[in-house]
């Protein structure tokens, strides 16, 4: 899949869940958030939206979803809750992109959700969330960042020709952040301790 750097926007593109909100307490296994009492922004989220913002990028979230492949949460559901994350964030989000597939198929699978149970070009670290936005919001991909809390959302980043940062959250917590954990194709450009640190790099 070829990728076109002649788009006059630039963006971060972020990760949800460990990065602009809390991950579930409740779900020790995935911490997924599946209902609007379930979402948390994290300390320092809106001030570092904020002057990204103002830098002059495009602030667009990409997300896995998987919760949807296992027959937890409606494509519809994670949309509401997309809207009410923007709310908190006082509408400053100018799109969310999710990847609701899973490629391996299990036994437990309920039949409403096994249409997803897919392989599929937007999974993480796949590029497909990017490569999407991109074409939607005509974007240089080339002067843009991703910013995520995981080695599939560095690779995903690279994959597309953007700058990357990976920041600690619960869901790394137990990794070393340093470039001996790292191959090529997911070690980050840079480290940060949350979204807010993140931001002095861009």
């Amino acid at each position: 899949m070829s990728v076109n750097h002649s788009g006059r926007q630039k963006a971060v593109f972020i990760d949800r869940d460990g990065v602009i909100i809390s991950l579930n307490p409740k779900d020790e296994t995935h911490g997924f958030i599946l209902k609007k009492d379930e979402v948390s922004i994290l300390p320092g989220a809106k001030e570092a939206l904020r002057k990204i913002k103002k830098k002059g990028y495009l602030l667009i979230v990409a997300t896995n979803q998987p919760a949807v492949a296992r027959g937890l949460i409606e494509e519809k559901e994670i949309e509401e809750l997309h809207e009410f994350i923007n709310e908190q964030l006082n509408g400053i989000i100018d799109a969310f992109y999710f990847c609701p597939h899973h490629p391996q198929m299990h036994s437990d699978v309920p039949p409403h959700a096994k249409k997803y149970r897919i392989a599929c070009d937007c999974r993480k670290p796949s590029p497909g969330m990017i490569l999407k936005a991109a074409k939607d919001f005509d974007i240089d991909l080339e002067k843009s960042w991703v910013i995520g809390d995981m080695a599939s959302d560095v690779a995903m980043g690279k994959v597309a020709g953007c700058k990357t940062i990976m920041v600690k959250s619960a869901a790394n917590k137990r990794i070393i952040i340093s470039s001996q954990k790292f191959n090529p194709k997911t070690k980050p450009d840079f480290y940060a301790t949350n979204l807010l640190d993140a931001e002095r790099f861009i």
